[in-house]
């Protein structure tokens, strides 16, 4: 028997941002053990009443430690049962492009378990969260304007 839609998604759809934190032509890089251990961006859920900007702020300083001055939203999509998150989930997600303004790296450890700052041609060597290749090739055009 099929299970329902609400059995294999109890927490809905979640709405959720990552961050392309640039500094010095760089980008910061991350693992997390809640993705498979492979590479992504900085991020997490936008709360009721939180912009989508300013929710990830939130999350991506809570993360690193890292002060950030917000530049736009890059782009957005959708990921329904990620093959590399850890549990069911349908995610409406948006990439947001911010300046290191300052902070000290610090991840959080319950968290994040390594972090790399690399160019984007760079990150797009190592193994990736599904749709960073995407948002990353997106972020080199946005770049070149």
């Amino acid at each position: 028997m099929e299970q329902s839609i609400e059995k294999r998604f109890p927490r809905g759809v979640e709405t959720v941002s990552s961050a392309i934190m640039q500094k010095d032509g760089k980008i910061l890089l991350t693992k997390s053990p809640k993705w498979s251990n492979k590479w992504l961006l900085p991020g997490g859920h936008i709360e009721a009443g939180e912009s989508i900007l300013e929710a990830t702020v939130r999350e991506a300083q809570e993360e690193t430690g890292l002060k950030l001055k917000p530049i736009k939203i890059l782009t957005f999509g959708e990921l329904i049962d990620s093959k590399d998150f850890h549990r069911p989930a349908h995610f409406i997600y948006f990439d947001c492009i911010f300046d290191v303004i300052g902070g000290e790296l610090k991840l959080q450890k319950d968290e994040l378990t390594e972090s790399r700052w690399l160019t984007p041609s760079e990150a797009l060597k190592l193994e990736l969260v599904e749709t960073y290749p995407e948002t990353l090739q997106k972020y080199i055009e946005f770049l070149s304007d």
